[in-house]
């Protein structure tokens, strides 16, 4: 499994420390912000691979986060963390670029899959 950059994007700070954890243990270098706002500062300072973001925050939800990297970044991958996936159709995720859906509460296995090569 070769070292990858996630980003991590999730308005509760505690998900964050938590799933930022978990996957520097696994061997990548993560980047960790509360709102898509600081979307631009990341990317003009890092190459991201893979963008994980919870689906309902404040300023904007996991889809426009989808959609802003389809039309800026198009080869990130990008995975939506919800813990209520019947308001996630596969249909808007095949329109925005989504890869994935990752449960919350997080499965070591399912956070392994997506980041191995």
């Amino acid at each position: 499994m070769g070292r990858k950059k996630i980003l991590i994007i999730d308005d509760q700070p505690e998900i964050l420390d938590v799933l930022s954890e978990i996957i520097e243990i696994l061997g990548h270098e993560v980047y960790a912000i509360t709102t898509g706002k600081d979307l631009d500062r990341i990317f003009d300072a890092h190459d991201i691979d893979i963008v994980i973001s919870d689906y309902q925050m404040p300023d904007m939800t996991g889809y426009d986060i989808a959609k802003i990297m389809k039309d800026n970044y198009p080869k990130v991958k990008v995975y939506i963390v919800s813990g209520y996936h019947n308001i996630l159709s596969d249909e808007k995720m095949l329109k925005y670029g989504v890869c994935g859906l990752l449960d919350k509460p997080f499965k070591m296995d399912e956070l392994k899959e997506i980041l191995k090569d």
